[in-house]
């Protein structure tokens, strides 16, 4: 017999042999394969009509394996599995990094008997990772006691323990953890009974917070077996942030106190009753958390219609309220169908910040500040909507937190009409360029929430950071719906661009993946591309656009001096941008070892589809008769680097004559170990081969580190050892192979603020103050 098939787990094959002849009946599973995972195995039915035998598991990271067997004319199986890096398809897919199931099952028809003991580390789906998490559950004879313990991220971080007593009919549940720095812990065991079907929560109380900060949340409610529902909260200054735990990471802030109704029977439209106020409502981004502002609501939802009404205040004035009915509800199977349809009326007034708008619609990396006024009535339904008003602002400031961007004396005039917003009037400053735009922005969800603007550019400076500085000039046209990815098409020259190479500490510390202290938790499948998820979690868009820049594209840093032309374009989506086009040199320099180099200027950066270029990159020197040659070629994200000479010399005698005008042979031992550690840089063994490092460790010292060349100070290329003789005080000693030595003393007073003392052989003894810190 043999079957194959689909699921939400992915396609399932099976191969089994059934004998029923004399004897026993048989099954005998030649080959199967569900969710990745192959099964094989002999099972013969016993006597008393349970089957016995051995199922064996293997695939997809997973092992292990189920013995069946009976107790009387009671099936029973004993599972043992483990898994490690395995990867379950699902929607989305579970990445486990290591899981250990054992188990033992006997199905009596009155109550099962379940005893396991599951752990896990390293678990991801989606957005939800565990860190380690164990489970274990000893149920006998419809009695038994569970238990849970789990650490992990789900937009928060949160940890979590549970114990439950099980009883025929009842069951009691206590459970304390934190989600995000706020402690959680149920106030006594809560009570869930059940009734034929049916699924009961006695009123639970959950305790958030400590001290005066505490808040609660008051929960019952009634589960049916047939689909329907009801649930009552009530909370008293509950605090919001824990809610990020369970949404993605909303980053949302406040104290909520209130209560909310709920009752779905299942075949009719629900009813619910809402009536919340939340003191000091915030969102929070990386960047910024936004000013608080305080929200009352009231809505209801009956078989008639739906009403909302919202006030929104900032030091106890007024500046905005919101009225929205949905009646008579529209014609349809689904309740939410029939709001969607249903006949809109109603209206919307604000006249205050402009910062409370980013940090309602949740765009936490956006920041606006200065006054908005807007005016808006509402027609039509919930899917098409109709509206009349207008927009007014002036005077506003944009930042974008991200990329630095920040526009200034920010004016609109726009008018709602239909069911879209008409720009008729957008400009703003930023640096000495400017900004402006026109068009519309359509709001109705049916038709996706269609766009059509343009973006008039007059070297509008687009970035402004330590790592990237950026004008550009030229128009852009936004067009499509927001739910298909709106297409930004257009040209763009820059006049200027500057993008300073930043690699802190790389030459000291090398990153070995998968290294971690003992105890820390193991590192999350998945973690890299939930990340990507939420960054793009505010929308795609479809490129089509060219950037042009001539010249006057500076790229500075790690001893690159260098300007740049550049002609691309860019396609792809803002998750998956595809950029093809040249980069060329226009001049510029590169300094290695104390020494400079002139860029060849057919030097060359090619996109060819990706955003990781082809390099093509060459140097020169002219080094004691010898005419040295840089090469780096490669990817840019795995260069290759090489030296070459005329006349040809070998790569540890070249070395040796560019950092020490020497050759090989006339080394010292110093020079020598130098040497060791620069041609292992070179060939990027990176955790092979390290003479510094050894060197470092076997004597005990905190830093050791190369010094190239000063001549003001009368140093050659040096070597620099050090150590801290306590937390604040670090001793560092330098000495290269001509005599020079130098000890110098840093003495942290704060964090910013250390002294520093240096005496050398050849420049004296010096003192200076040094402030640091970063913005």
């Amino acid at each position: 017999m043999s079957a194959t098939g689909g699921s939400p787990y992915g396609p399932f094959v099976a191969d089994l042999l059934v004998v029923t002849g004399q004897g026993p009946l048989r099954i005998d599973l030649r080959r199967g394969r569900f969710a990745d995972l192959d099964l094989s195995g002999m099972l013969v039915q016993t006597a008393a009509g349970p089957f016995a035998g051995t199922l064996g598991l293997s695939g997809a990271g997973v092992s292990g394996q189920a013995v069946l067997g009976a107790e009387g004319d009671v099936q029973t199986a004993r599972v043992s599995a483990r898994a490690r890096d395995a990867r379950i398809p699902a929607d989305p897919p579970v990445m486990v990094g290591r899981a250990l199931v054992a188990a033992d099952i006997a199905l009596y028809p009155d109550a099962p008997r379940i005893v396991a003991d599951i752990q896990a580390a390293g678990v991801a789906r989606g957005d939800l990772r565990l860190r380690r998490a164990r489970a274990r559950i000893d149920y006998r004879g419809g009695r038994g006691r569970a238990a849970l313990v789990a650490e992990g991220d789900a937009g928060m971080a949160f940890r979590l323990a549970a114990n439950a007593a099980l009883f025929p009919g009842v069951t009691r549940l206590a459970a304390a953890g934190e989600i995000g720095g706020i402690a959680l812990r149920l106030a006594a065991p809560a009570v869930i009974r059940t009734a034929g079907d049916d699924y009961l929560l006695d009123d639970a109380r959950l305790i958030a917070g400590s001290g005066a900060g505490t808040g609660e949340l008051r929960l019952g409610g009634r589960l049916n077996g047939g689909g329907g529902m009801a649930v009552n909260a009530r909370f008293d200054r509950f605090d919001l942030a824990v809610l990020g735990a369970v949404s993605g990471g909303l980053g949302i802030g406040g104290r909520a106190t209130g209560q909310l109704s709920f009752a779905d029977a299942g075949d009719a439209m629900p009813r619910a009753d809402l009536r919340l106020s939340v003191a000091g409502f915030t969102r929070a981004s990386a960047a910024a958390v936004s000013a608080g502002v305080d929200l009352d609501a009231a809505a209801t939802l009956r078989p008639e219609g739906a009403e909302l009404k919202a006030l929104a205040r900032r030091g106890g004035v007024n500046i905005g309220r919101l009225q929205a009915r949905l009646q008579p509800p529209g014609a349809s199977s689904f309740w939410t169908d029939r709001l969607r349809a249903a006949p809109l009326s109603g209206g919307l007034r604000y006249n205050g910040p402009a910062d409370l708008l980013p940090t309602l619609a949740g765009l936490n990396d956006h920041q606006l500040a200065g006054p908005i006024g807007i005016a808006a009535d509402f027609g039509g339904r919930l899917a098409e909507p109709q509206l009349s008003g207008l927009v007014r602002a002036k005077g506003l400031t944009y930042l974008n937190t991200v990329y630095g961007t920040r526009l200034t004396d920010v004016a609109m005039a726009g008018q709602f009409t239909n069911d879209r917003l008409e720009i008729n009037q957008l400009t703003a400053r930023t640096g000495d360029g400017n900004v402006s735009g026109r068009g519309r922005i359509g709001l109705a969800s049916a038709a996706g929430y269609p766009v059509d603007l343009t973006i008039d550019l007059d070297r509008a400076r687009l970035a402004r950071s330590d790592a990237l500085g950026a004008t550009a000039t030229g128009q852009l046209r936004l067009t499509g719906p927001f739910s298909e990815g709106v297409l930004v098409a257009g040209e763009l020259r820059l006049p200027e661009a500057r993008y300073q190479v930043a690699r802190q500490g790389a030459a000291e510390i090398a990153v070995l993946e998968g290294v971690r202290r003992r105890g820390d938790p193991l590192p999350e499948p998945g973690a890299a591309a939930a990340e990507r998820r939420r960054a793009a979690a505010a929308g795609l868009f479809r490129f089509d656009l060219r950037l042009r820049a001539p010249d006057q594209l500076f790229v500075a840093g790690m001893g690159l001096e260098s300007e740049w032309g550049a002609d691309l374009r860019i396609g792809g989506t803002s998750t998956a941008p595809a950029v093809t086009g040249t980069v060329n040199l226009v001049r510029g320099t590169y300094s290695f070892a104390g020494r400079r180099f002139d860029l060849d200027r057919a030097s060359t950066l090619s996109f060819q589809g990706g955003t990781n270029p082809l390099i093509d990159i060459r140097a020169n020197a002219e080094i004691d008769g010898l005419t040295v040659a840089l090469v780096v070629t490669g990817r840019a994200q795995n260069p290759q680097i090489a030296l070459t000479s005329t006349p040809s010399l070998p790569q540890d005698e070249l070395l040796a004559r560019v950092l020490f005008g020497e050759s090989i042979t006339n080394l010292s031992a110093l020079q020598a170990v130098q040497l060791a550690a620069a041609l292992n840089n070179l060939r990027g063994t990176g955790g092979g081969l390290n003479p510094l490092g050894k060197l470092r460790s076997a004597a005990g010292i905190d830093r050791l580190r190369i010094l190239g060349e000063d001549q003001s100070i009368g140093r050659g290329a040096a070597l620099a050892a050090g150590a801290y003789v306590s937390n604040d005080i670090y001793v560092e000693i330098i000495t290269d192979a001509r005599g020079f030595t130098a000890t110098q003393i840093e003495v942290a007073l704060s964090r910013a603020l250390s002294i520093l003392s240096q005496t050398s052989s050849f420049s004296g003894t010096s003192v200076e103050l040094r402030y640091r810190r970063n913005y």
